[in-house]
């Protein structure tokens, strides 16, 4: 735990300090020299001759989750008016933005990009052709279908509302971000001759983000009533997981594992960095939850940079 100051808790309570978010235990004498501490979710006012005040820490809005949601029905919508059709096809999804790696690196074989290099510059258009590299993070916002988009939004919102309340809007996004990238990543490595689309690569780090969190809360919160609430938030999200590795859950006819796998990779490598990790797993080894800190971000670090080394320099890449 980390000790503040008295100064800088003044600081702390003047900003985020609700009285509805206050219990307090006994009251300490205003002289009596006090210590804070914060656990992660509240703010501890330890004084002294043992009276502590408990002040639990402000939640924060789903801002991103809900305006990501909001994003991906617009550009639905969108995808749909480029098609002028009901059924989308691939090659809109690549005007669109879809992941199609022939877009995101040049062919390896000279016969091939003499062939093929015309047609694709059209089909994916000329900007920044071939090396596309935003078409790591453009289909995390694109759809096939209403059912595609209906499937990912409610699990988006579900986990997405529970992490972005307890860990804020910005540190939220940027693990949205990475979930998605780290999804078409994987899906780029393995599936390289396929479009694809979709949540579901940000959507499984979401998921398996929370499941460790609140997995890990369990141990970390005292009172039975916030133990039983992060289990059956855990019975909320567990059974997609659970059903999307064996169904086709969306029924979109095509599934991306890779990108699944590479978003829930991601998210226990985040889940490592930012949870808070309980006393019988940190006590083991001096500074652990530090320790644990440092082998998660380095092993987010060496897994981006050595699967962008292997699609961009290694993996041969062949349009036939």
């Amino acid at each position: 735990m980390a000790a503040f100051t008295k100064s800088m808790w003044t600081k702390i309570k003047d900003g985020f300090e609700s009285p509805k978010g206050q219990t307090t235990s006994n009251t300490s004498p205003p002289d009596v020299a006090r210590t804070y501490a914060f656990n992660g979710d509240v703010i501890l006012d330890i004084a002294q001759q043992g009276t502590t005040v408990r002040t639990t820490s402000p939640s924060h809005r789903p801002i991103f989750t809900v305006a990501v949601g909001l994003f991906d029905i617009v550009l639905l919508l969108i995808t749909y008016i480029v098609q002028r059709e009901r059924k989308i096809t691939s090659n809109t999804l690549i005007k669109m933005g879809g992941k199609y790696v022939p877009c995101m690196k040049s062919l390896s074989s000279k016969a091939e990009r003499m062939d093929y290099d015309p047609g694709l510059k059209s089909q994916c258009y000329s900007f920044l052709f071939p090396y596309q590299i935003y078409r790591f993070f453009t289909p995390m916002f694109l759809h096939i279908g209403v059912r595609h988009l209906l499937n990912n939004l409610v699990y988006q919102a579900i986990a997405g509302s529970v992490l972005e309340r307890k860990y804020g809007t910005k540190i939220f996004s940027i693990c949205y971000i990475l979930f998605g990238f780290s999804g078409n990543l994987m899906s780029a490595l393995v599936s390289s001759k396929n479009v694809s689309v979709g949540a579901s690569g940000a959507v499984y780090g979401l998921l398996f983000f929370c499941i460790i969190d609140n997995t890990l809360r369990i141990f970390t919160i005292t009172d039975l009533k916030g133990k039983i609430i992060q289990f059956l938030l855990m019975l909320l999200v567990v059974p997609y997981f659970i059903m999307s590795v064996f169904l086709d859950v969306d029924f979109s006819g095509n599934i991306d594992h890779a990108a699944h796998g590479g978003g829930a990779l991601m998210g226990i490598l985040v889940a490592m960095f930012l949870c808070d990790m309980p006393d019988f797993i940190t006590v083991r080894v001096p500074n652990g939850g530090r320790r644990i800190q440092f082998i998660a971000l380095v092993a987010i670090v060496g897994y981006i940079v050595i699967s962008l080394f292997v699609f961009y320099l290694l993996k041969p890449i062949s349009i036939k």
